[in-house]
């Protein structure tokens, strides 16, 4: 990790100074917005400490339209923002909600619970749902022709994960279109390949065709033709 954080040494400090003003300038829209969860039935809030990263990467104009893909969505929550938020968001959410494979760690054991609650939140929103495999599921959007303004990767934390979800959505990205992705600069121990191990693959891979945008413990890059 500290070797990617030293080769991305710029990146890294201008985006700290980057989220120290996001927070100042986002701190009323994160109020507003979780008064909206008082009814809604979110076990875990992590993507609250997302709030003011995604809300300064996504469109300005909360009637713009642009198709948005989301790999990995729990409970919904930021799921919710986006619909709540956007009267014009094409949407797609994608997520197994079951058993990870054997070599990602799990969030739950009762992920029909979880489905439900994802379900309930997000009702009476228009949008499209996949229950599938990420990667097999991002290549039939592929051959169907479906490509995205903005793509949120927070499914499993496993680097050879993220890396085949990172490589999937890269080809349904739209030209100048983001790749926002979730807790790369993780460690955990119970993993074979960790976040970051898979993200740093990426960007060796692709790096003619990426601009990095924000690099923290989140990363957002822009497709360049």
């Amino acid at each position: 990790m500290l070797f990617l954080k030293l080769k991305y040494l710029l990146y890294y400090y201008k985006s700290k100074s980057l989220k120290k003003k996001c927070k100042k300038n986002y701190k009323n829209e994160k109020i507003e917005f979780v008064k909206k969860l008082y009814k809604k039935k979110f076990s875990n809030k992590w993507f609250l400490n997302n709030f003011e990263i995604f809300n300064f990467f996504l469109p300005k104009d909360k009637n713009k339209k642009f198709d948005y893909l989301e790999v990995g969505c729990f409970e919904g929550l930021s799921s919710f923002y986006v619909l709540s938020e956007y009267n014009y968001v094409n949407a797609f959410f994608l997520d197994i909600w079951d058993l990870p494979n054997p070599n990602s760690k799990t969030l739950s054991n009762d992920f029909d619970s979880i489905e439900k609650a994802f379900d309930e939140n997000l009702s009476g929103f228009n949008f499209i749902k996949i229950k599938d495999d990420s990667v097999v599921s991002m290549r039939k959007l592929f051959k169907q022709n479906k490509s995205f303004d903005f793509i949120y990767i927070d499914g499993s934390h496993n680097g050879e994960d993220i890396l085949s979800d990172a490589i999937e959505a890269f080809k349904i990205l739209k030209i100048d279109g983001l790749i926002f992705f979730d807790d790369f600069l993780q460690y955990d121990n119970s993993r074979n390949i960790q976040s970051y191990e898979g993200i740093s693959k990426f960007l060796s891979l692709y790096s003619n065709y990426l601009k990095i945008e924000f690099f923290q413990n989140n990363l957002v890059v822009r497709k360049k033709i």
